[in-house]
């Protein structure tokens, strides 16, 4: 296991050096000069630099790009324009968090530190979140401990090529996000999952609580974290396996409470902007959302600002970007729902009595990716499924799972040649997608 890790390390190392090198070899700003107008006022006190200071710099100017711009100005001086409360509340408070301690930061000009911070964050949230998916697997309910370490390798290995590609380098919250929610998921699925619940002990009942925690953080830092709420229904169903005592209601009580820090990741960005904008607004005139049913900044931002709803984005101009899509949401769905089939071992071994727990609880647990790809397919800007994926595991899981054994999963996966493909394909994204993205060229 300890060989696995060196070389996961080592591999991550090595992608991401081609990632920074195609990122800093990029040839300019293409169509927008947001990021070197931005950049330069802020370094316009400085008048010299050496060869190291003028490489990262330059490095950072092409990796802020896109939405990254409003990352590392938020991060700098707070939320300002009610558009801004799009972009992660969470991230942008804990990338200014590590900017306020990073070294050397009062040499450094306004805003490249918090860019810096973000390359730090993106970079060692993404290795952990590879060690922790690693991790992941060999808590998941399924049998041959050599077959399940070489699905945890390749499915490490996997998150190192994500699709995501210099998304998890670039000041970004993907990364962090795909830490939080990976360890969520690493937590909850250290609860025995065929244990009824009035046997759940009271390690059982933390890791819940720490699982609900991860999540609730991920979701400050990504609103789709929620759905990972989802995953909790398998105790619903298990409900229906358990006697009703004390040890039981213990454990819905705190089964609730790790729902409800799920669902505070989300309302707390919520209320302080209500707060903000609707109960002391500063020019005493409220906006619109404020009056809503359900006020919420975040919806009224994506309607009002980017146009986002159910089949808004269903015009004939955006198909180019439903095609460049399309892969992903066919992997997430196809993985989704193929994984709950998921078992290990030679073929013709019997199956453990428990195997409809099992295949209930990892049909929970691929829940999440099914719904982020549908609402991607009809709500969202359909092309950021290339990037927001990489924080699911199963699809990591279950392609892995499909190159160790080829009949794992019956006739569906009779060959590897579809999981070839899918890691030639974001092999391929990966690089040009970099590459246009650091000359901020669509798409992002």
């Amino acid at each position: 296991m300890h060989a696995d890790v060196r070389a996961l390390a080592c591999l991550f190392v090595v992608w991401k050096l081609l990632l920074l090198c195609v990122a800093y070899a990029s040839p300019g700003p293409g169509y927008d000069t947001s990021t070197t107008l931005l950049l330069a006022r802020a370094q316009s006190s400085v008048t010299e630099n050496t060869f190291l200071e003028d490489f990262a710099k330059q490095l950072v100017t092409n990796l802020v790009r896109w939405d990254a711009l409003y990352f590392v100005s938020v991060a700098r001086r707070g939320v300002i324009f009610e558009q801004e409360w799009a972009w992660g509340w969470g991230y942008t408070n804990f990338l200014g968090l590590v900017s306020k301690v990073l070294p050397g930061k009062s040499s450094q000009p306004p805003l490249f530190v918090q860019a810096y911070a973000g390359l730090l964050v993106s970079h060692v949230a993404h290795l952990l979140s590879v060690l922790v998916l690693y991790g992941l697997v060999h808590r998941l309910p399924i049998r041959d401990k050599p077959q399940r370490r070489k699905v945890a390798f390749i499915a490490a290995c996997l998150h190192v090529f994500s699709s995501a590609g210099l998304f998890l380098s670039a000041p970004y919250s993907e990364s962090l996000f795909s830490l939080l929610n990976f360890f969520g998921v690493f937590m909850h699925a250290g609860v025995p999952y065929e244990l009824p619940l009035e046997d759940y002990g009271p390690f059982s009942l933390i890791r819940l609580l720490l699982s609900g925690a991860s999540f609730g953080l991920a979701t400050t830092v990504r609103s789709n974290g929620i759905f990972s709420g989802l995953i909790y229904f398998y105790h619903v169903y298990m409900l229906f396996h358990s006697r009703i005592n004390v040890r039981t209601i213990v454990t819905i009580a705190t089964i609730g409470v790790s729902a409800a820090m799920i669902l505070s990741g989300m309302l707390l960005p919520q209320y302080i902007a209500y707060q903000d904008y609707c109960v002391a607004p500063s020019d005493d005139n409220p906006r619109p959302w404020c009056s809503r049913s359900l006020p919420s900044v975040y919806s009224w931002v994506q309607e009002h600002y980017w146009n986002v709803g159910f089949l808004r984005y269903w015009t004939v101009s955006n198909i180019p970007l439903f095609l460049l899509a399309l892969p992903m949401l066919c992997v997430l769905v196809g993985t989704g729902i193929v994984a709950p089939t998921l078992k290990m071992g030679p073929p013709g071994s019997p199956k453990p009595e428990n195997s409809r727990h099992k295949s209930v609880y990892i049909l929970c647990l691929a829940l999440p990716q099914i719904l982020l790809a549908f609402l991607a397919f009809t709500t969202f800007h359909v092309q950021i499924v290339n990037r927001i994926a990489t924080g699911y595991p199963i699809w990591y899981i279950v392609l892995a799972a499909a190159f160790v054994s080829p009949d794992m999963f019956g006739k569906v996966t009779k060959t590897q040649s579809t999981q070839q493909l899918v890691v030639r394909g974001m092999l391929m994204y990966s690089i040009i997608q970099g590459g246009l993205y650091a000359s901020f060229m669509p798409p992002a």
